[in-house]
């Protein structure tokens, strides 16, 4: 079986002390869901480095403060392949008025609070993460 490593990335920014997430909806087809960013790991790079990568590839966006590791490495098995998704938060202090996508994976994006956010992410591990992030977020 060949194991595959990807980060799904929640980022947030604070506006007035409350937090609201970057939801992202594909441009292709079918899946018309709303999801964090994500990708692969590359072969020997650190989580981080492709947290920050794939942030920056997908979006535009950098972080100049610390990750947020959510601490809950999500499994799927697929065929022949196990994936396995590591979940972080990742702050932008001050996001662009549009957001420079790469419009080949994504046709929209939006800042929502947490109800919002939650309702919309459409698949039951990014509501999960999202959650965590939230409490941890409101913990601090």
């Amino acid at each position: 079986m060949q194991v595959l490593h990807r980060v799904r990335v929640f980022v947030y920014q604070l506006e007035l002390g409350v937090p609201e997430y970057l939801l992202l909806h594909s441009a292709q087809g079918a899946d018309s869901l709303w999801r964090p960013v994500h990708g692969n790991i590359e072969f020997s790079e650190q989580f981080e480095t492709a947290v920050r990568r794939e942030v920056l590839q997908e979006t535009g966006l950098i972080n100049r403060s610390g990750l947020v590791d959510l601490e809950m490495p999500l499994r799927q098995i697929l065929g022949d392949e196990e994936i396995i998704h590591w979940n972080y938060g990742f702050r932008v202090e001050e996001a662009p008025e549009v957001l420079q996508l790469d419009r080949e994976r994504w046709d929209q994006y939006r800042w929502s609070r947490f109800e919002k956010a939650f309702t919309r992410f459409g698949l039951e591990g990014d509501r999960t993460a999202v959650t965590r992030l939230h409490s941890l977020l409101h913990a601090a």
